[in-house]
This record gives structure tokens, sequence and C-alpha cells, in this order.
């Protein structure tokens, strides 16, 4: 049975002026690690972050966390370096939320165009 379904849209620009602004500091909040190698490895990492921003958002989004308050973004994980296929990874006190709402399946897709990135996450027992 579906959960929770949820989606986001952000503009390439936004996610760009951040990373032009805070850097490092910005990474290292909100992505993990591999997210980190995997995007900057690009020509262009800005659609890359930008993919993964937005589904760590349609997850808290699908999960329907109003207070963010303590919420790690490095906690949702878009894990895999390859084409295609990737898994969701939820850690900390996002899978902890996750458990507690009887989540046993993620399921998400991104894309991204010239401008913008998309993601959908489906949560399901």
């Amino acid at each position: 049975m579906i959960l929770g379904v949820g989606i986001d849209i952000i503009e390439h620009q936004r996610i760009e002026k951040i990373y032009r602004t805070h850097g490092k500091k910005f990474l290292e909040r909100y992505f993990h690690q591999d997210e980190i190698e995997y995007s900057l490895s690009k020509s262009d990492p800005i659609p890359h972050l930008a993919a993964r921003f937005a589904v760590k958002e349609a997850v808290i989004k699908t999960l329907n966390i109003r207070h963010r308050i303590g919420l790690l973004y490095k906690d949702i994980e878009v894990a895999g370096k390859n084409f295609g296929k990737k898994n969701l990874v939820l850690k900390g006190k996002i899978a902890e939320i996750a458990q507690q709402k009887g989540v046993k399946n993620t399921h998400f897709s991104i894309t991204h165009s010239e401008n913008f990135s998309v993601a959908v996450v489906i949560l399901e027992d």
C-alpha cells in the first residue's frame, strides 16, 4: 500500500547561487560524501546537486514532516554513481520517522532539464 507520494521541483539557479555563496559548507550540510563526489565529477555539477536536493525535499514532503528542525538532509541519500537505477537510503532521524510510519519500500525518479530538476518519491509499507 502506498503511504505517501511527494514531488519537488527546484530551479538550478537557486542551487547555483547557494553553492557559489556557501561552497563546501553547503555541500557538507546537505549532501552525503558520495553525492558530492558524484555531482562534482560532472562537467556541470549543478543539475546533479539540484536533483538530489529535490529528492530530499520530496522525501520530507512524503513523510509529512512539517517541522524540519533537527533534521539532517544528509540523512537522505541518493546512492549510486552510475547512470540509471539509484537507491534511496534513509538514515538517522529520517529513518526513524519512516520506520514509525511503516515505510518498507521507497521508490523515486529524478530528472533535470536545462533549468530545473524534479524528483518524485513514493513510500510504501
